[in-house]
């Protein structure tokens, strides 16, 4: 994917705020542990957005900054968390000190940032022996059905839009390792359909197509009923160490 086509859907989510936090799903306890080192006290977060992740690293005691080019989006996180510090900046130029974190961790947005120029920015704000940690939520369609839901609105999302090879520089990184988890949770249909509008490929699509994609949802839920509805997940997370 070209960078113009990056940006026009990273640029898509400035528009959304309480229904992206209630309808995306939170990350694995299990995951959120193994991307932070032992004993972290400081951690930016960036691609903050409205603190999905935020809420289950606030749970751990660890001082978070959140870092997100969208104030909006920001603002619904301070509303739940008055006590992170928040900054709006691109994460490549967070304009932090240097040496300021024992970790570095990316939610569902490593794939919108300019790879060599987030990890020179991670190198920087990094403690010597700090991680750099991304984490990807990918949905996985529980039976036939639903992968009717997912043929309606076509497009890489998530992890696949982050490329196979290893752009994280070495040094002073050293190599990436990775860990996924499978989960499901149970949620009413009209939040099932909801997530899709979250999507990027819907959020750049013109009206007439929204309009097409909703009326094809609403008859997939009539035709299935209306029942909650299960939503599978494999959560995926890669982490890097800094030497030191």
């Amino acid at each position: 994917m070209g960078s113009d086509e990056q940006g026009r859907r990273a640029d898509a989510f400035l528009r959304t705020g309480a229904d992206y936090h209630r309808l995306r799903p939170p990350y694995p306890d299990e995951i959120i542990d193994w991307m932070l080192p032992a004993g972290a006290h400081d951690v930016h977060e960036w691609g903050a957005g409205t603190g999905r992740l935020t809420d289950s690293l606030v749970a751990r005691g660890v001082r978070v900054t959140a870092i997100d080019p969208s104030a909006s989006m920001l603002a619904e996180l301070a509303g739940r968390h008055p006590d992170v510090a928040c900054v709006v900046a691109p994460a490549e130029r967070s304009g932090l000190a240097a040496a300021s974190a024992d970790a570095v961790v990316v939610a569902q947005a490593w794939h919108w940032l300019d790879p060599l120029a987030a990890s020179h920015e991670a190198a920087r704000v990094l403690r010597p022996g700090g991680r750099l940690a991304m984490v990807w939520n990918q949905r996985v369609s529980a039976d036939a059905w639903q992968e009717e839901f997912d043929r309606v609105q076509p497009g890489a999302r998530g992890i696949e839009l982050a490329d196979t090879a290893d752009e994280v520089p070495h040094p002073p990184f050293g190599a990436r390792q990775e860990r996924t988890v499978t989960w499901s949770r149970v949620v009413p249909a009209e939040d099932f359909l909801a997530l899709y509008t979250t999507h990027s490929p819907f959020l750049i699509a013109t009206p007439d197509v929204r309009a097409e994609r909703l009326r094809r949802w609403r008859a997939l839920l009539v035709e299935h009923g209306d029942a909650p509805l299960t939503e599978r997940y494999v959560t995926h997370a890669w982490r890097y160490s800094l030497a030191g």
